[in-house]
């Protein structure tokens, strides 16, 4: 059963390297009920940049295997940094990193059936740590930002939770109330709102869910029982 949860690859498309992410980096997301998925996977006409940007943005977790120094990874890892702290950076042994992420925690690993096992293990388990601590700093372009957006209390909701999940009805309401930042959540009403002509007891379910799942909300337990009564 699938947890509606995402991971995007960066990584060189080079057959020699392919084994590597169908063989361990999809087979550890499929272990923790996860999508994934490369950019060279996606089908539909449009630009590729703009599915890259996609991806970085939608998923709960991005891969950054930075082998080869490969310079279009780097700059879709800028990018990953910049829009929280959900990336795993692995590398080949003998790799060189830049000074820049060099003090950063970085999974080395052998192209090698035992060096495969091992990256395994040590994916799968960075993946259930960075889910279990979402919002702990964890990349040098946060450290900047996270401490200026705590002063300000100015955290998009947006940029928080899946809007992608939640229907059209309740994103207006949202927006209608002016709940636009993490900090305004306290303001929803969740009695009032599942009276809303047009808000089906789905959208308000799954927008409850985002909350309790984000660690949002004030009083979680209030979300539960109200959950329990829906």
């Amino acid at each position: 059963m699938k947890s509606g949860k995402k991971c995007f690859v960066l990584m060189p498309f080079e057959e020699k390297y392919r084994e590597i992410y169908t063989e361990v980096y999809k087979v550890v997301c499929a272990k923790n009920s996860m999508d994934c998925w490369r950019v060279d996977e996606v089908n539909k006409p449009g630009s590729i940049t703009r599915d890259i940007l996609n991806g970085i943005i939608k998923s709960d977790i991005i891969i950054a295997d930075l082998t080869a120094r490969n310079p279009n990874v780097f700059y879709e890892l800028g990018i990953a940094h910049a829009t929280g702290n959900k990336t795993i950076m692995t590398c080949q042994k003998d790799e060189v990193l830049p000074f820049d992420i060099s003090a950063y925690r970085v999974i080395f690993y052998e192209h090698t059936i035992n060096g495969a096992r091992t990256l395994f293990d040590r994916l799968d388990k960075a993946i259930n740590e960075l889910i279990s601590h979402k919002f702990e700093i964890n990349n040098p372009v946060q450290e900047i930002i996270s401490p200026q957006q705590s002063k300000s209390q100015k955290i998009p909701l947006v940029s928080v939770i899946d809007f992608n999940s939640l229907t059209k009805a309740v994103q207006k309401y949202l927006y209608n109330n002016k709940i636009l930042y993490t900090s305004d959540v306290y303001k929803i009403d969740f009695y009032d709102l599942k009276k809303q002509y047009g808000i089906a007891k789905i959208g308000v379910n799954r927008l409850v869910n985002e909350l309790l799942d984000k660690n949002l909300y004030e009083n979680p337990e209030f979300l539960r029982t109200f959950l329990g009564k829906e």
